[in-house]
């Protein structure tokens, strides 16, 4: 942890750390029966939700789904997971991508920006229902639920997520065993083989636990469940062109951003 508080003494890092480890060295090898448990009841309620949706339709109107959507959190999302299921199933990309400064750059930056867009994602539903009364109207009591989710466990392990990986290069200490030999450990009750754990940094160690706990989170969220499904004719991406067939990069940038509306009265 040396260098990641500037105002905290290593020696009371180095306490931390020695005191934090060997219970976070205990718990991860027991993470895919923790994560299986979290997943299979949300999965069952969010499957239960799409089938009423189907049915019935959303519980929202557009005018309130199109402020939720406003930042496409779903983008967010769905990026992050195909980017982790990539790395999981091809353990051997991460190292590639850590041989090279421009390919690091590369993976980090892809990373960050599927980060941010759920991070903003997550912050516009905070402030719509916060602002608005005609979002919390259409939410409802369960929309409190929603919130508490977001502001107590996904904002939290997302927080995690985006210090660990701006502070600690993952991809390498990332090795070909670290997920699979996880799981194929845990599920054959064999627990000899955690040693690569015990050199990770302790935000990464961190993370193989909050996150796939704090994610199952999205399919005990009705809002979120219902968000995940990209919508992209309510996102606010607006339409690029101006009266005389050309535009200019900042005016495209507002208008791709949905706040042209008030600057409209100046041209």
């Amino acid at each position: 942890m040396a260098g990641e508080f500037r105002y905290i003494p290593q020696d009371t890092l180095t306490d931390i750390t020695n005191l934090v480890n060997p219970v976070l060295d205990a718990v991860v090898p027991f993470v895919p029966y923790l994560v299986v448990m979290a997943f299979l009841p949300g999965l069952l309620r969010a499957m239960l939700q799409y089938k009423i949706e189907a049915s019935k339709g959303s519980f929202l109107n557009d005018d309130t789904d199109r402020k939720l959507r406003s930042v496409p959190l779903s983008v967010g999302i769905w990026g992050l997971l195909f980017v982790h299921m990539i790395l999981f199933a091809v353990p051997g990309m991460a190292q590639v991508f850590a041989s090279g400064e421009g390919a690091r750059a590369t993976l980090e930056i892809v990373v960050m920006g599927f980060a941010f867009f759920t991070l903003f994602g997550f912050l516009n539903v905070l402030l719509r229902f916060g602002l608005d009364a005609d979002v919390r109207k259409s939410l409802g009591k369960l929309g409190y639920l929603d919130v508490a989710i977001i502001a107590t466990v996904l904002l939290p392990a997302l927080g995690v997520g985006l210090y660990a990986w701006s502070t600690v290069r993952w991809a390498s200490v990332w090795t070909g065993t670290v997920f699979w030999q996880n799981w194929v450990d845990a599920f054959t009750f064999n627990f000899n083989h955690t040693d690569f754990y015990k050199d990770m940094p302790v935000f990464m160690k961190l993370h193989i636990i909050i996150v796939p706990l704090a994610s199952a989170h999205l399919l005990y969220s009705r809002l979120l469940t219902h968000l995940i499904i990209p919508r992209p004719s309510l996102w606010r991406l607006g339409a690029i062109g101006t009266e005389h067939g050309h535009v200019g990069a900042a005016e495209a940038a507002a208008l791709m951003y949905g706040i042209s509306a008030e600057k409209k009265g100046d041209h």
